[in-house]
């Protein structure tokens, strides 16, 4: 220093060498679409309490519930595809810490994947969002699994929307038998009428159904005539007194066939929502869907070295074939997957209820009758919520970082809130998942096993027939090194490239990677054998590189791979003397 005012001065100086300082690993983003909140701006939350603050609740899911020899059935016309609120229960439930959400919309909007990257409103426009943020490391998209409707969903849609229309014959003709003899006058004419109307309804009757919807229907069209029936038998009975008792048999009826149309119209709906996004011969919803996965994974070159969390849409070999990129940095889920014990949100009021004395909500029911209440609710909360696996991988990934490091695989590894995968795979099966010769996708599955629960029985990125990249663990190990090392060593740039800073920055990094050998990340007895770090004049650059002000670091590692394969071999020891 060249001091000129006289006085006292204070120089403090730098003993200690600049330091690597390990990045997060499990920071991810969820992209979709929330109750309500800040929209089209990524928000940081450390919490389910916090995200219920900021971005509300699940999305409130119709039901139907009709009650038949004094039980009640819950029926669920239309899943929806809002799945946000339940995948952020299962990340915080699995472990999961500090993570981003992007809402892209609300629960008023249509669920899309959009082709169109500017497009407010879409999951592509919400994943263009995350280049402004640098630290989420994983993306993924809860909100997707509903698109691509499964072929027992479309079968159970069709179903639905034939049984809620025949049933609206049966009502409509049930009511109109009751109406003619409730006009009739005379009394043969009525006799005539009577037995006409139980012939005809009696020809749409149902008999015999597990649909509650029809069972209760078809209840409801029967009471109608029996009702007619014993006033038209009754002693003393009048014209005048049938018809009354008509009348009132048809003013409640009436109210049936209200909420049997009702439902009706929900089942034909979701009918057509699941056939709209049937695959059709192009496989455009499909195609829509993989371009995402695609710019998924573009995003993750582009930016830093981002993991997509992916789930395996309809059938596996479609996934391998569409999914183009090679895959390096990123991991498959197996879909469809999950029955969670989560339960579906739903509101009272809407709750349609039949066959329950006239009422015709369960908030009324609530009030008259608290048994059926309990026992309707029961219905309801038995139907559990099934999700695609992205999100739980997401909290088993950041527990697995705390807890182990993220050199660590993500597997063998219990999920909390899981009632059973909803397709259970073999050793078989998981041959042909695990080892793909032609692709090199691999999919990782979950699976139940007897006396231990449900695990997570799979660590492979997309990148199956390579030797460096095949396991999840080494490559996000290395992808934390990488951007770790990045980081510390910008302070460097505009500094001499000159042999001090090179001793520098090679101390800077060995010690880094000294303290992931010593946590068991790198394999070796000793250091030289875990890693080497490499910088200098004619070791990693070449003068004319100084000239151009390039500074070229080489780092190599040995990482510990995951054993997969534990083989004991058993033979016979021959007697000794």
């Amino acid at each position: 220093m060249n001091y000129k005012t006289p006085g006292v001065y204070v120089e403090e100086e730098a003993k200690f060498p600049p330091s690597v300082a390990q990045v997060e690993t499990a920071i991810p983003a969820f992209i979709g679409y929330t109750e309500g909140g800040t929209q089209n701006k990524p928000t940081r939350i450390s919490s389910m309490l916090e995200f219920e603050e900021l971005f509300g609740k699940a999305y409130a899911e119709t039901f139907a519930v009709a009650f038949k020899d004094g039980a009640a059935t819950a029926v669920q016309p239309k899943v929806s595809d809002f799945k946000m609120y339940y995948a952020m229960q299962m990340y915080f439930a699995n472990g999961g810490g500090p993570c981003y959400i992007v809402s892209v919309g609300d629960y008023e909007d249509d669920v899309t994947v959009g082709t169109i990257a500017t497009q407010q409103g879409t999951l592509l426009y919400g994943l263009e969002l995350l280049k402004k943020e640098d630290e989420p490391t994983l993306i993924v998209f809860p909100d997707l699994q509903s698109l691509i409707p499964a072929a027992e969903d479309i079968v159970l849609a069709e179903i639905a929307a034939e049984v809620t229309e025949n049933n609206k014959l049966v009502a409509t003709a049930a009511k109109n038998a009751a109406e003619a003899v409730a006009n009739t006058l005379d009394g043969e004419v009525l006799r005539t009428a009577i037995a006409n109307a139980v012939a005809k309804a009696n020809s749409y009757k149902i008999i015999e159904s597990n649909d509650p919807i029809k069972v209760a229907e078809a209840q409801a069209a029967q009471t109608v005539i029996v009702a007619i029936q014993n006033a038209a038998v009754a002693p003393n009975a009048t014209v005048n007194s049938v018809k009354s008792v008509a009348q009132s048999a048809v003013n409640v009826f009436q109210t049936d066939l209200a909420n049997a149309t009702a439902i009706a119209l929900v089942a034909t709906t979701a009918h057509s929502l699941v056939m709209s996004r049937k695959e059709d011969e192009d496989g455009i919803n499909k195609e829509l869907i993989y371009s995402l996965y695609d710019s998924a994974l573009d995003q993750a070159e582009s930016m830093k070295d981002r993991f997509v969390i992916m789930d395996v849409l309809g059938d596996d070999a479609t996934f391998r074939n569409k999914v183009i990129s090679t895959g390096l940095k990123y991991g498959a889920a197996y879909y469809p997957n999950l029955k969670t014990i989560l339960t579906y949100a739903f509101k009272e009021d809407k709750v349609s209820v039949m066959g329950a004395s006239g009422v015709t909500t369960l908030a009324e029911l609530k009030l008259k009758n608290s048994e059926l209440y309990n026992q309707a609710k029961a219905a309801i909360e038995s139907q559990k919520v099934v999700l695609a696996p992205s999100s739980t991988m997401a909290g088993v990934y950041a527990k697995v970082d705390s807890t182990s490091g993220v050199f660590k695989a993500p597997a063998n590894t219990g999920l909390n809130y899981v009632d059973s995968p909803v397709i259970k795979i073999s050793n078989k099966r998981q041959d042909e998942l695990n080892v793909d010769p032609a692709s090199g996708k691999s999919i990782n599955v979950i699976r139940s096993f007897t006396g231990k629960g449900t695990l997570v029985w799979g660590a492979r990125t997309l990148d199956g027939n390579s030797n460096e990249w095949r396991y999840i663990s080494v490559r996000r190990f290395f992808n934390m090194v990488e951007e770790s090392v990045k980081k510390a060593t910008e302070r460097f740039v505009f500094e001499p490239n000159t042999a001090n800073t090179w001793v520098r920055v090679q101390t800077m990094i060995e010690n880094f990677l000294n303290q992931q050998w010593q946590d068991g990340a790198l394999a070796g007895s000793k250091p030289e054998e875990a890693y080497y770090v490499s910088v200098g004049l004619n070791k990693t650059m070449s003068a004319q590189d100084i000239l151009e002000g390039r500074m070229i670091v080489e780092i190599g590692m040995a990482a510990v791979r995951p054993a997969e394969f534990i083989v004991l071999r058993f033979s016979h020891k021959l007697q000794e003397a």
